[in-house]
């Protein structure tokens, strides 16, 4: 009865594994998008990676049921269940399977990892420059065009020129 549960738990761990490896995937080339400034590809990307994070929160919810099953046929606590632990407690067989499954998740992770944290950084970096380019634009638009744009006629009256701006500069 327990190696129906944990074969499950293997099973969902290698779909998890896979859905993973497209997350990578999707990040790799969403570094691309990013560095070629295409928002509505990066719009579509994410929710394509909304929609497997999802999918991988239904699976863990699955896992964690029949991990909970394992526990209780070994009388383990819960919280204190972890793939090794586990394994440890199991025949050779699935001892091997869960810890090269272990891993790869592992390794997928890590990279997935690394992979994010440089998309955030070239993120926050093409927001930099926008707030950058706005900001030479809204000053450009609000300095006098020419250096008698201030000057008053013979009259009296001013000649300054309404200073329409074209963006609200920040404050």
């Amino acid at each position: 009865m327990i190696e129906r549960h944990i074969q499950n738990v293997i099973n969902i761990l290698k779909k998890e594994h896979d859905f993973y490896k497209d997350l990578l995937e999707l990040s790799k080339s969403k570094k691309d998008i990013v560095i070629e400034g295409r928002v509505a590809d990066l719009d579509k990307l994410v929710k394509v990676e909304q929609n497997m994070i999802f999918d991988i929160g239904q699976l863990e919810k699955i896992r964690e049921q029949e991990v909970g099953q394992i526990c209780s046929i070994m009388g383990l606590k819960r919280d204190e269940a972890t793939i090794t632990e586990l394994s440890g407690k199991l025949d050779a067989k699935y001892k091997n399977e869960l810890a090269k499954l272990q891993k790869l998740l592992s390794d997928t992770l890590g990279e997935l990892k690394e992979v994010n944290t440089l998309n955030g950084k070239l993120i926050q970096q093409s927001l930099e420059y926008i707030d950058y380019s706005v900001n030479i634009i809204t000053s450009a638009s609000s300095a006098p065009s020419s250096l008698y744009d201030d000057i008053t006629d013979n009259r009296g009256n001013s000649n300054k020129k309404s200073n329409s701006r074209m963006f609200d500069t920040k404050i």
